[in-house]
């Protein structure tokens, strides 16, 4: 079975420097955007590993925003 995840692209953005602070022990890093697409092509990647796609769509209605994350 194919899933899918559609997801902002700022609320990913957000996901993964929480992430990152949170594996740096809050450490000041400024994650510039070639290290912040890396990891975000690694996280994509390892979902698709799972049979799980994930979609950045910046057109989702308010409602979804509340919730994050939207599987169709």
């Amino acid at each position: 079975m194919s899933r899918k995840i559609i997801i902002k692209t700022d609320d990913f953005d957000k996901e993964v420097r929480s992430f990152l602070g949170y594996v740096g022990a809050d450490m000041p890093i400024d994650w510039d955007i070639e290290a912040l697409d890396q990891v975000k092509k690694a996280a994509v990647e390892a979902f698709e590993k799972m049979g799980i796609r994930i979609e950045m769509d910046d057109r989702l209605p308010a409602s979804v925003n509340q919730l994050g994350v939207w599987r169709a």
